[in-house]
């Protein structure tokens, strides 16, 4: 195959990039991605310093093909690119942090969020491709990767932050799912609800009304949180929390409707708590374990 140049790489990159946008071009966005990997592995044979670039679009590649075949239906085989980038975003990462230099500068700040964000990503392709065990596995994975890099998370750059929100989400919907298929299993509602209450610290922090992602994510993690509450019976602040996100989903109108339902699920969850425990709160906060 001839070796193409970096100019050609990154516009067939793009145009892989804009044909996952549209459900009705996914399949040729597909042979795109396939195309667009073997170009950058090529490209990034060798691995050194000057390369870093192509090591870090094939696994971009790597990771948005793995993305499109889960959402085709084909999580299974999306389990292959998406670990793959993983493994370059670590080595990607660590290259970065070897370098020094502050952890919420522009470089180590993105090698960082992309190593979350793909582990995140991963883990939700195994959800679909039927194992939630490697789910919650692969998030809390996530989780500790930034909390070894940057303990206090609050404190980390932007995009670490953003990464962060939404992995401390996602690990309090996977724990959720697990309270709910499996409720002997001790404790995990409550550290589904400290989760919960992580995801909702760092995307406080990151809301911007100019920024109507910030709004969306942020209504979507309450609705999660609320969620994980009612099963700990603490009704009161999951009362608060609808209340939060219920104002959101007005400021987005029809854009909030992903939300809106996991808020609606949240409230049906308490209303069936409270009536099933006649109104009671646990008997610790965040002790209750259910039965």
């Amino acid at each position: 195959m001839r070796k193409m140049g970096p100019d050609e790489r990154e516009r067939l990159f793009e145009r892989a990039r804009e044909h996952s946008t549209q459900r009705k071009t996914w399949a040729e966005a597909d042979r795109l991605w396939v195309r667009v990997i073997d170009a950058y592995r090529d490209a990034a044979r060798g691995s050194g310093r000057a390369n870093r670039r192509d090591q870090q679009q094939l696994a971009r590649a790597l990771w948005r093909r793995s993305m499109l075949l889960s959402a085709r239906g084909r999580a299974a085989e999306g389990m292959a690119p998406g670990g793959e980038a993983v493994a370059i975003f670590e080595r990607v990462h660590d290259a970065v942090a070897a370098e020094g230099g502050d952890v919420t500068g522009p470089g180590r700040d993105e090698a960082l969020a992309e190593l979350i964000t793909a582990l995140v990503d991963l883990a939700e392709v195994a959800f679909a491709a039927g194992q939630p065990a490697t789910r919650l596995e692969l998030v809390e994975r996530a989780v500790a990767v930034g909390l070894l890099t940057v303990p206090s998370p609050p404190s980390a750059g932007r995009r670490t932050r953003e990464a962060m929100g939404t992995a401390y989400h996602n690990q309090a919907a996977a724990l959720l799912h697990r309270a709910v298929t499996r409720p002997a299993a001790n404790d995990t509602a409550q550290q589904a609800a400290l989760a919960g209450s992580r995801a909702c610290e760092l995307r406080q922090g990151l809301l911007d009304p100019l920024q109507p992602l910030s709004l969306w994510e942020m209504a979507n993690t309450y609705g999660v949180y609320a969620q994980c509450l009612a099963l700990i019976r603490d009704f009161d602040r999951a009362g608060m929390v609808l209340e939060l996100g219920n104002r959101l989903v007005k400021l987005l109108g029809p854009a909030g409707a992903q939300p809106a339902l996991n808020l609606r699920v949240a409230a049906e969850m308490v209303a069936r708590e409270r009536a099933a425990t006649g109104g009671q709160t646990g008997s610790r906060r965040w002790g209750w374990r259910r039965r």
